[in-house]
């Protein structure tokens, strides 16, 4: 009796302990339904890539503002991409946060000090704003450092058109 005892109370804390490690995945991405969108490796790239990402902004505030409610945070400008729409990219960059690969040095979804707990996209001008929220101030740091280095570390050159003119011989 006292062995069946001791080994419900296991199981009973090995499901505790399984439901309390749950507890630390961001809330946006657990309801996003990551594992329906299937691979989206090459969406996140794309997104983070040199020509999609021209700004980024933070946003100055140390605790959240009771009254507009804003919290802490870095705000990432791209540009639209053809047939992605702004719930789609909230959806991929929100599982990408959570369960995805770092992609580059400048990755600001995949800190090293912490973790993302919150990604919003709304639109801005042709392209969105991407609002992301880390766990706690070092993590916001590190998240605004590579947003910043991510927009304004690639080289902008400006392409002049010339134009050339043939001779001809006679």
């Amino acid at each position: 009796m006292l062995k069946t005892l001791s080994i419900v109370a296991g199981a009973c804390g090995a499901l505790a302990l399984s439901c309390a490690s749950n507890q630390g995945e961001p809330q946006v991405a657990a309801e996003s339904g990551c594992r329906a969108l299937g691979e989206t490796s090459q969406a996140v790239a794309t997104t983070l890539g040199p020509q999609s990402v021209y700004a980024a902004k933070r946003v100055d505030t140390t605790r959240p503002d009771t009254v507009t409610g804003v919290e802490p945070g870095t705000r990432l400008y791209v540009r639209a991409a053809p047939g992605v729409s702004q719930e789609y990219l909230e959806r991929v960059l929100s599982c990408h946060a959570a369960y995805g690969n770092q992609v580059g040095a400048n990755d600001p979804f995949r800190p090293q000090s912490g973790r993302v707990t919150g990604v919003e996209v709304s639109s801005a001008g042709a392209g969105y704003e991407v609002r992301i929220v880390g766990q706690n101030s070092d993590t916001n740091d590190e998240i605004w450092h590579r947003a910043h280095d991510l927009a304004y570390s690639t080289v902008q050159t400006e392409q002049l058109a010339s134009t050339s003119t043939t001779t001809h011989a006679q």
